[in-house]
């Protein structure tokens, strides 16, 4: 009676792998497919100016950017804090950057004036030494 017994184990036991093994083979395909990528240049965002602005230098609430030493743009702009500007998208022409700005939220939005600061890579082939960066507002 033993042996019947283990046939019947080591029948099930490959069938058994072959399933668990399909299933996280679905899970993982699922998981792929399900993955957008990401068409959002903001890397890190904070409330405040960058390091190395005053406080005090930005002035009637123009937008600005500084170069880390990372090689990211920290780019910063007034706004409400509910509807803060972000960079929508990062764009090159050689070594000319345009990082255009867009209202982020709505459709009300407070009457307060914060300055938010974005983080956002240079585009692929931008050399940091000759970088020139404009600054387009949108809406």
């Amino acid at each position: 009676m033993g042996r019947p017994e283990r046939r019947g184990v080591r029948r099930w036991l490959p069938l058994r792998l072959a399933v668990v093994a399909a299933v996280v083979l679905v899970g993982l395909l699922v998981a792929v497919l399900a993955r957008q990528p990401s068409d959002d240049p903001v890397l890190q965002t904070y409330e405040g100016v960058p390091a190395g602005v005053a406080q005090d230098e930005p002035v009637d609430g123009e937008p600005g950017w500084v170069l880390g030493e990372d090689g990211r743009l920290a780019v910063y702009a007034a706004g409400s804090s509910s509807c803060p500007w972000r960079p929508t998208s990062v764009t090159a022409d050689g070594n000319r950057v345009t990082v255009r700005l867009e209202v982020d939220g709505g459709p009300a939005c407070t009457m307060d004036m914060v300055y938010r600061t974005s983080i956002v890579a240079l585009p692929d082939g931008v050399g940091p030494d000759a970088l020139e960066v404009e600054l387009e507002l949108v809406g």
